[in-house]
């Protein structure tokens, strides 16, 4: 089974693994290497390299709710992938306690939908496609689960909103870097298509100086 990120009329246009590795370049140039991890470090109460492991993880980890068999086989769309991914992300970055509770809640909030039009629902198959777990595994260093881990909605948001208000600024310190890397990476590999971020954010590294700004095409 293909692992795949992004489909356009059932073709695989981008794969995960190529989602998450362009993603993990803006974050290593544009983040890492400018010292981010230091201003993270200190919200998250961490060192610098705690803090950059959970900013390379929590981007790895960002859509790991489209490893779900049921996406993977229908070939189209991933409604509420944000919020499967931050269920995974719990279980995957335990091992980390409150820091990884707030790079989840990140990631939760990667599409910018707390507020939705309807309580996701729970998949009829909860198995996720072992080869995108695989990907998934080797480029973020964590331990995925082999089914989703559900609990009901209400109280998976509640616990986010608790973690959001205690956390406020450090949650938006991850999730800034991780929804610029992700429309990046989106607007580099989907031939044209990219997410509404997409050319802003394109314009906004291009004013930078940015060169490796360059791969998304011009027009977009």
């Amino acid at each position: 089974m293909n692992a795949c990120a992004y489909f356009d009329e059932g073709k695989c246009i981008e794969t995960m693994e190529a989602h998450v590795k362009k993603g993990l370049e803006l974050i290593e140039d544009l983040y890492i290497k400018r010292d981010y991890g230091k201003f993270l470090g200190r919200l998250l109460g961490v060192g610098l390299k705690t803090a950059n492991d959970i900013l390379r993880k929590t981007y790895a980890l960002h859509d790991v709710g489209k490893c779900l068999e049921e996406f993977q086989l229908r070939g189209s769309s991933f409604g509420h992938h944000a919020f499967y991914s931050y269920l995974i992300a719990r279980e995957a970055l335990r091992e980390f306690g409150s820091t990884g509770k707030v790079a989840s809640a990140a990631i939760l909030l990667h599409h910018h939908d707390w507020i939705v039009k309807e309580s996701p629902k729970k998949p009829r198959n909860l198995k996720l496609c072992s080869e995108c777990i695989s990907i998934i595994e080797d480029l973020s260093g964590v331990t995925i689960p082999s089914t989703l881990p559900w609990i009901n909605p209400r109280d998976a948001y509640g616990t986010a909103d608790s973690v959001l208000v205690s956390n406020l600024r450090a949650v938006y310190a991850i999730l800034l870097p991780i929804t610029v890397a992700d429309n990046y990476a989106a607007a580099c590999n989907r031939r044209g298509k990219g997410s509404a971020l997409g050319k802003e954010i394109f314009e906004t590294l291009e004013v930078r100086g940015w060169d490796i700004a360059r791969c998304i095409p011009s027009g977009l």
